[in-house]
């Protein structure tokens, strides 16, 4: 299986970008966008995006989470519009998560933490969570994909000593819990805007992507690079990571890790 992931796109008016990262996904089983879809969340923006999308990859499924930029004042109403649009046969969960098995050994669940003076939360108590905590006990995948769009404390690469994590400090610590609690994770996040990291966690066989973005990104020395899409093959063993840039398409980071 083949998966497109994208993230960080801020779609405003110009899709060149855009279309130069699906470019570089060619021959997907399904496209996965970690956040922040459209610059303003206005629906002229989403209209673009999901034409272009569709252009470009006709019918190929597509699952996204919103970033902070989707849901501007805690209003994601155009987001879940565009989300229905872009993929009809989702059916979100009331807690505003969701979950799709792609096949016995791939499943995604699809986390959409609101977003207030510049912190990530799950409403309702964390009830996202809960959801969340179910559907991995009840999974009998060897591979859980997580889409949400901040990432964890412990694999933000721009993460220091001092630093407060993006999601409230307790639904934080909670959702690495669940993530530690089990093995075959793949956690995919974007909103740092740096050079994509992938970081492997051995004994639990569980793998962490923060995907940058297709926008330009800061490096771990401060230099620009240019965007990105990232692409993942998952079959029966391993599980193979492409990073590649836009504009060459060059392979710039690929690695393979067992299932």
């Amino acid at each position: 299986m083949r998966i497109g992931l994208l993230s960080d796109i801020h779609l405003s008016r110009k899709t060149n970008r855009l279309a130069c990262a699906l470019n570089a996904l060619t021959g997907i089983s399904c496209l996965l966008i970690a956040g922040d879809l459209a610059d303003r969340a206005d629906p002229a923006q989403y209209e673009l995006l999901h034409a272009c999308i569709r252009q470009q990859l006709g019918d190929t499924p597509v699952y996204c989470v919103s970033g902070n930029h989707d849901n501007p004042a805690r209003d994601d109403a155009a987001y879940r519009r565009f989300e229905q649009r872009i993929n009809p046969t989702l059916l979100p969960d009331e807690c505003g998560a969701f979950h799709q098995q792609f096949s016995p050994g791939v499943e995604l669940t699809g986390l959409n933490p609101a977003y207030h003076q510049k912190q990530f939360f799950f409403p309702e108590r964390g009830r996202q969570l809960d959801f969340l905590q179910q559907t991995l006990a009840a999974s009998t995948a060897r591979t859980h994909i997580i889409l949400c769009h901040p990432p964890l404390l412990l694999h933000n690469p721009q993460r220091d000593s001092s630093m407060q994590p993006y999601m409230a400090k307790e639904q934080n610590d909670r959702l690495q819990q669940l993530v530690d609690d089990h093995s075959g994770i793949l956690f995919l996040s974007g909103h740092t805007h740096f050079a994509p990291t992938a970081e492997w966690d051995e004994p639990r066989r569980n793998l962490y992507i923060n995907n940058g973005s297709i926008c330009p990104t800061t490096a771990e020395d401060g230099s620009l690079q240019q965007g990105n899409a990232t692409l993942l093959e998952i079959g029966e063993s391993p599980i193979i990571l492409h990073i590649q840039g836009i504009h060459t398409g060059k392979v710039f980071f690929q690695q393979t890790y067992p299932r």
